[in-house]
C-alpha cells in the first residue's frame, strides 16, 4: 500500500494540473463578456476623476479594482455590484500618488481581466518658456501671422493668451515646437496697437501651468 501512495499523489497532481490547464484554455476560447469603451489615459485628481466605461453582454456581479505597483490593489471602485447588460461607467477619484495604474475587472464567474488601458495620475502642471517670436512689429503689408517658438517642461499643448484672453491652443504636444497666432478676428485684421501676449501649457491630464511674462506685438 505504501508503494502506491506516491503514485496516487502524482496522479492526483497531474489530474489537477490537466483540469486547470483545460479550464484556462477554455476561458481563452470563450468570448470576452464585455468590451472596453473608454478608459481615461491621464488625469489630475485636483481637476477630475478617471472614467472606466464598459459594455457588458450579460448580467454579472462586477468588481473593479485599481492596481498599483506589483499588481497590488490600491483602490476598489465597486465590489460585486450587479450590472445589467449595456454600458456602465465607473469613476476613480484618486488619492494615490502620481504614477501609472491599471484597472482590473473581476466577474462573478471567477474570471479576472486586467485591462491593457493604463491610467496615468499626474498632478504636476507643465511650464512654458518663450524661445522667440517673429515679427515683433507687424506691418500692414506683412502676412497677419505671428510665429511663436516655445519650450515646455513636458509633453503638453501650448496656450497663447492675448490681452489676458486665451486665443490659441496648439495641436501638437511636443516639448519644443512653435505655434502661429493669426492677427485676425472673425476674418478681420485686428486694429493697430500694442497686444500683450503670454504663453502657458496644458498637459494631457488637464493641468494648466503658470503664464509666462508678457511679450508685446505691435500691429501697425
Amino acid at each position: 500500500m505504501r508503494r502506491w501512495g506516491p503514485i496516487v499523489i502524482v496522479v492526483v497532481l497531474l489530474s489537477a494540473t490537466a483540469v486547470a490547464f483545460a479550464t484556462t484554455e477554455r476561458q481563452k476560447l470563450e468570448k470576452t463578456p464585455f468590451s472596453v469603451r473608454q478608459v481615461t489615459r491621464a488625469f489630475s485628481p485636483k481637476r477630475a476623476a478617471a472614467t472606466i466605461r464598459l459594455r457588458l453582454f450579460h448580467p454579472h456581479l462586477v468588481t473593479v479594482e485599481i492596481l498599483g505597483a506589483r499588481d497590488r490593489p490600491i483602490a476598489t471602485l465597486v465590489r460585486e455590484q450587479r450590472v445589467e447588460p449595456g454600458t456602465v461607467e465607473f469613476h476613480w477619484h484618486a488619492t494615490a500618488p502620481d504614477g501609472v495604474y491599471t484597472p482590473r475587472v473581476t466577474l462573478d464567474t471567477g474570471r479576472e481581466f486586467t485591462l491593457p488601458n493604463q491610467i496615468v495620475v499626474d498632478s504636476v502642471a507643465p511650464t512654458a518658456k518663450l524661445v522667440s517670436y517673429r515679427p515683433h512689429v507687424l506691418r500692414r503689408s506683412a502676412k497677419p501671422n505671428i510665429t511663436i517658438a516655445y519650450r515646455l517642461s513636458e509633453s503638453a499643448h501650448a496656450i497663447v493668451y492675448v490681452n489676458g484672453r486665451r486665443v490659441v491652443v496648439s495641436g501638437a504636444n511636443n516639448r519644443r515646437d512653435s505655434v502661429n497666432w493669426s492677427v485676425r478676428r472673425f476674418g478681420v485684421r485686428l486694429r493697430p496697437g500694442r497686444y500683450r501676449l503670454q504663453l502657458a501649457a496644458v498637459d494631457l491630464a488637464g493641468n494648466i501651468g503658470p503664464r509666462t511674462r508678457v511679450f508685446v506685438v505691435r500691429v501697425r
